[in-house]
Order: structure tokens, then C-alpha cells, then sequence
């Protein structure tokens, strides 16, 4: 009996922790799916662009052209009809008959023309349906070593080739935008630090010049002194006396 009950407790244990494993391993999924970010750009901004120009090129023909159109549209055909007469039923005849060539062949050529034409369409096609398993590998393995090295941007690129070249040309984009409006700024920097000191030499320069000097006594040479003596002497009433 206590074999017994010791093997159900351990089955039971066993259940629980496989339960728990489940629940865990659940959870990291969830916050793993929860966490994945949205693509920046996709190739569906190209067909939602087309489908915008497409919407408005209706609204504006159905509200300003489509009453216009209906109203004198067949005034515009019973105005063309005389015009029409006077056009030659086969111009491929006429114009062969005036160029000196067969219609015939010129029909032949045509078809020969839309043949290789659709031969070319076929074939390019093909190669885009071969080109296009070994692009969507080689785009699963750039977005695997991109969302390795960056997990917390898993999800930012759509794993198809278009939506892959899309985001490599955005970010190319974004990063000469970026460069040269820091470029910008740089020399926008240099040009105003330049700009101040050259006026602030021109500043102190101009009060170095238009500065207020005290003006200075200048020392008389010998025979100044000795006139301005003889000068005070005679002024004063007393005669220098001369040497003999």
C-alpha cells in the first residue's frame, strides 16, 4: 500500500509539473506575440497610394467632369461624325497602297511583333516565379539575423522580399536625412562662432582706437629751458649778467 501511494503521488507530481511547464512555456508565447512591433513601412503604402490617387481621380471626375460628360457627350460624337467620313475605312490599305508595301505582311509583322511579345511576357514571368523562392529564403535569413540581433524589435520587418528592400530603402533614406541636417547645423554653428569672434575683434579694436588718452607733458630740450629762463629773468625786472 504505501508503494502504491508513493508511485500516485509522484504520477500526480509528475502531472503537475508538466502542467506548470505547459502554462510557462504558454506565457512566454503570449508575451513574445504581444511584444513584436509593427512593421515601420510596407509595400501596402504603395497600393494603398494607388488606390488614394484612384478614389480621388473618381471623385473629382464623378463631381465636376461626369454631368459635363453626360450632358454633352453626344453633342461632341454627332460633331465628330463628319470627321469620321472623311477618314478612309482601312488606313493600313491606304497607307500601304501609299508607301508601296503589302497589308499582308504588314499584319504578319504585327502578329510576329505581339508573339514575341507575349513569348518575352511569358518568359519573364517564369523567371520572376523561379527568382522569387530563393529571394523569400534569403529574406527569412536577413530577418532572422536582424530580429537575433535586435529581439526587441522582432515583427519591425515583413518577411517578404518588396517589404524587406522597402524598409533597407527607408533606412537609407532616414540616415541621409539625418546626416545631412546634422551637417547643417554643424556648419550653421561654425558660421555663427566665426561670425562673434570677428565682432568681438572688431568690437575691440574699435575701442582701442576711440579710446580717451591723458595727454602727456613733453620734456623741453636744453636751449628752450635756457630761453624760457632768460624770459622769466626779464619779466621779473632783472637783467641776466654777461660774461666778460
Amino acid at each position: 500500500r504505501r508503494g502504491l501511494g508513493h508511485n500516485h503521488w509522484l504520477t500526480s507530481r509528475s502531472k503537475s509539473l508538466r502542467a506548470m511547464r505547459a502554462f510557462l512555456l504558454l506565457s512566454v508565447v503570449v508575451v513574445a506575440v504581444a511584444e513584436e512591433k509593427k512593421p515601420i513601412v510596407t509595400t501596402d503604402i504603395i497600393h494603398g497610394t494607388g488606390e488614394l490617387i484612384y478614389d480621388l481621380y473618381d471623385a473629382v471626375y464623378s463631381k465636376f467632369f461626369a454631368h459635363h460628360v453626360t450632358k454633352h457627350g453626344d453633342t461632341v460624337m454627332k460633331a465628330l461624325e463628319p470627321v469620321k467620313e472623311k477618314l478612309p475605312k482601312d488606313p493600313i490599305h491606304e497607307v500601304c497602297q501609299k508607301v508601296g508595301c503589302k497589308k499582308q505582311e504588314v499584319l504578319k509583322h504585327m502578329d510576329t511583333a505581339m508573339d514575341l511579345a507575349s513569348t518575352a511576357a511569358t518568359k519573364i514571368q517564369a523567371k520572376v516565379g523561379e527568382l522569387h523562392e530563393p529571394l523569400t529564403q534569403g529574406t527569412h535569413k536577413v530577418v532572422d539575423h536582424f530580429e537575433t540581433a535586435m529581439p526587441t524589435h522582432r515583427g519591425l520587418i515583413p518577411r517578404t522580399p518588396g517589404n524587406l528592400l522597402l524598409f533597407c530603402l527607408w533606412i537609407v533614406f532616414v540616415m541621409y536625412v539625418s546626416i545631412k541636417l546634422t551637417l547643417f547645423f554643424v556648419r550653421l554653428g561654425l558660421r555663427i562662432s566665426i561670425f562673434s569672434l570677428k565682432l568681438a575683434c572688431c568690437c575691440g579694436c574699435f575701442g582701442l582706437c576711440f579710446r580717451s588718452r591723458k595727454p602727456v607733458a613733453e620734456k623741453p630740450s636744453n636751449g628752450k629751458a635756457a630761453k624760457s629762463k632768460a624770459t622769466n629773468g626779464k619779466t621779473n625786472g632783472v637783467e641776466p649778467k654777461k660774461k666778460k
